[in-house]
């Protein structure tokens, strides 16, 4: 009995402090998806980057269809994002993706930057990757008016065909 009750109150105390502290959600910023093709060939000694850029944050835009006011959004967090290959080629040569987003100005988004990624890929024979949300809080960023998209890819082994890819990725704004 004393051990059920032990058990009991260590069960409600973990409950007790997972609560959620987020805050309340806003709106979704739901970005239109972005093709571009991953070329055959590709060693695996560097990272290859996909960069597209300028891209405009449409903030204003999310913000007069959601009806709250700039004020009210505390912080802006990584919600969902996946690569699809279009073609229906598998992406079992990868290791690891990164996603990252950074100001236009900067010449490179750094690891930092990371707002979506996906690792243990190597041999895993699949057309889709789904990302797991980075938890860096991107607010000053995407509430500005442009930014810089770049998906990282590491090899497991060289790239044995062109793939091309449809990234789909979405951010929530929270009070």
């Amino acid at each position: 009995m004393k051990k059920f009750t032990c058990l009991l109150a260590l069960s409600v105390l973990t409950l007790m402090g997972c609560r959620d502290d987020l805050g309340e959600s806003l709106f979704e910023l739901n970005y239109p998806p972005r093709e571009f093709t991953l070329p055959a060939g590709l060693g695996t000694s560097l990272a290859r980057v996909q960069s597209i850029s300028p891209l405009p944050t449409s903030y204003p835009d999310f913000l007069a269809a959601s009806g709250h006011s700039a004020d009210e959004v505390t912080k802006i967090l990584p919600r969902y994002a996946r690569l699809i290959s279009l073609d229906g080629l598998n992406f079992g040569f990868l290791s690891s993706v990164s996603v990252r987003i950074c100001p236009t100005t900067q010449q490179d988004c750094t690891f930092a930057d990371e707002v979506f990624f996906r690792d243990d890929l190597y041999r895993r024979n699949s057309s889709t990757i789904n990302f797991d949300p980075g938890l860096g809080n991107v607010k000053s960023l995407l509430s500005g008016n442009l930014y810089k998209l770049e998906v990282v890819f590491f090899l497991g082994e060289i790239s044995p065909y062109a793939v091309d890819c449809r990234l789909e990725y979405s951010f929530e704004a929270f009070k």
